[in-house]
């Protein structure tokens, strides 16, 4: 079992390295998306010709920015969740919602983007798929999708497995530490 765990330990860090790098990368698509905007903004009231390219842009760095950033926040626990439960639950059955059953259901509704999401980005890049207006290539952002959910199924299997090692050796195995 101890092989397990440190094959475990390896692949948390590397994820966490991944997936910290897409999330920083991801608050400065925030910073871009600002200066695009403004940009957009001055060319359509000030100077009465609006750029096309603001638009689409905007709307293409928002979805890379929230794909990007999803894993890394459910490796942090700071994504929504009803905290009710969290009151009225014993510890076990808390950790066994929130560690097992929340990852299975994200997988169960991931898997399937992955796959959707992946079959629609093939096929963009094959037919040459640009955006209405601008002619902007669709296969980039159409890709970032199935890659950024396969991170966050990636973050499910880690979080469920690190559980349960949790559950065998308590003691010695410390989950914060991951």
């Amino acid at each position: 079992m101890d092989k397990i765990e440190k094959i475990i330990q390896l692949l948390n860090s590397l994820l966490d390295r991944v997936t910290r790098l897409l999330w920083l990368f991801s608050g400065a698509l925030i910073i871009l998306m600002a200066f695009i905007t403004a940009y957009g903004v001055v060319m359509r009231y000030i100077f009465r010709n609006p750029d096309p390219y603001a638009y689409e842009l905007t709307y293409i760095l928002m979805l890379t920015c929230v794909v990007f950033s999803i894993a890394h926040t459910q490796r942090l626990g700071r994504n929504l969740r009803i905290d009710i439960m969290d009151r009225h639950l014993p510890e076990m059955v808390h950790g066994i919602l929130l560690n097992i059953v929340a990852p299975i259901v994200g997988l169960i509704f991931c898997i399937p983007l992955i796959i959707k999401t992946w079959d629609k980005a093939w096929f963009a890049m094959h037919s040459g798929q640009t955006t209405g207006t601008t002619g902007i290539p669709t296969f980039p952002m159409m890709m970032t999708i199935p890659i950024a959910v396969g991170l966050l199924c990636l973050v499910f299997i880690i979080q469920m497995l690190r559980y349960l090692i949790s559950l065998k050796r308590p003691k010695d195995f410390n989950l914060k530490k991951y």
